[in-house]
């Protein structure tokens, strides 16, 4: 384990190796990082056998000091300062629903967002994604399908059903959402909230939530410990993680020292978990009430087109009746008689000018 932990601190053909992974799958878990970095430095590099790797031993704490030496040395050169423009920024993010952590390749500036799918989305879809996002950051970080199939139904995000399975099944596949095991809720993902983080902060400003610990988005509310005498929150990761550190089973508030249980924040998201599944589940009967952009009913929509039809039809007609009236016999001739009085004047002027010569 110390010649991976040295090894993950100087830049060679393994951090190369880990790039080209990245560029296939850009968000991975940190686990699968780390796995994939030491079976290329000891097979490439120390030339030992492929189940050498297998067999080293790893603490949660050495796996997680590996883990952040590896984005230190992607990020930078050498883990002191950064020598050659990169087109990159490696980011640790943790699911808030589990204690996975993940690590996000995204552009090298932090306004950067989706830059990898940009060119596969079209319009709608570009549309799509953005609204989603947008209801699930206003809600508990979910969206029920029964709503996002009323989404489609307007511009500018209407796609149609083919095309939507196939626009959820890379966005699930590339991890910008995932699916709850019923299949009924879309979930958000760490992919989206690094990529999307500064849009989010800049859209959502006062709506936002942060973790009093990592001082993070906090996009799903029903994960969290609460204090109940200030309300803070925490993610609940950061809070179990605060606990095992401290080795004890409570955590004094940071902003008014009250004590918080880790009995209490589990009772507390069972609770939340109730309400947010009620929540959501009327939100999607009535999305009119909660979403910004309210979702157009198609049987109005088709109504007004009808009219306006109608409409089309009426003018249509007595366009057509105008136009058989001057088919009638003398209607030409009585305009062609208007038209006759400047052909009389010119005439006139050019005779008026011919008896003064």
């Amino acid at each position: 384990m110390d010649q991976l932990l040295s090894g993950a601190k100087k830049f060679g053909n393994s951090h190369r190796h880990l790039i080209n992974q990245f560029c296939l799958e850009p968000t991975m878990s940190a686990k699968k990082m780390n796995l994939v970095f030491a079976s290329h430095l000891t097979t490439v590099k120390l030339k030992r056998h492929p189940e050498v790797v297998m067999r080293i031993q790893a603490t949660p704490e050495t796996s997680k000091e590996l883990t952040k030496a590896l984005v230190k040395t992607l990020n930078t050169e050498n883990g002191i300062q950064k020598k050659d423009f990169r087109p990159w920024r490696f980011v640790i993010s943790t699911d808030e629903k589990t204690p996975t952590e993940y690590v996000t390749m995204t552009g090298c500036t932090r306004n950067s967002s989706i830059i990898s799918e940009a060119s596969e989305m079209t319009k709608a879809e570009r549309a799509l994604f953005f609204a989603i996002v947008e209801e699930m950051l206003i809600s508990d970080g979910e969206v029920p399908m029964t709503l996002i199939y009323k989404m489609i139904q307007q511009e500018p995000h209407k796609i149609p059903g083919t095309k939507l399975d196939v626009f959820f099944n890379r966005m699930v596949r590339q991890k910008y959402f995932s699916m709850d095991e019923d299949m009924e809720f879309l979930e958000i993902s760490p992919r989206t909230l690094v990529e999307l983080e500064a849009w989010i902060r800049a859209k959502f400003a006062a709506e936002l939530k942060m973790c009093t610990l990592c001082r993070k988005i906090i996009a799903r509310p029903i994960y969290t410990a609460e204090c109940k005498k200030c309300h803070a929150l925490f993610h609940f990761n950061c809070f179990r993680n605060a606990t095992v550190i401290a080795d004890q089973d409570h955590l004094q508030c940071g902003k008014c020292d009250e004590r918080i249980t880790k009995f209490e924040v589990e009772e507390q998201m069972e609770a939340k978990r109730v309400e947010g599944r009620a929540r959501a589940k009327s939100r999607a009967q009535n999305p009119r009430q909660t979403r910004r952009t309210p979702v157009v009913d198609l049987e109005e929509k088709k109504e007004e087109e009808e009219e306006e039809e109608e409409q089309e039809k009426k003018t249509n007609e007595t366009k057509i009746e105008v136009d058989t009236d001057d088919d009638q016999p003398g209607t030409s001739d009585r305009r062609k008689r208007k038209a006759a009085p400047p052909k009389r004047k010119k005439i006139i002027l050019a005779s008026s000018d011919s008896d003064s010569d």
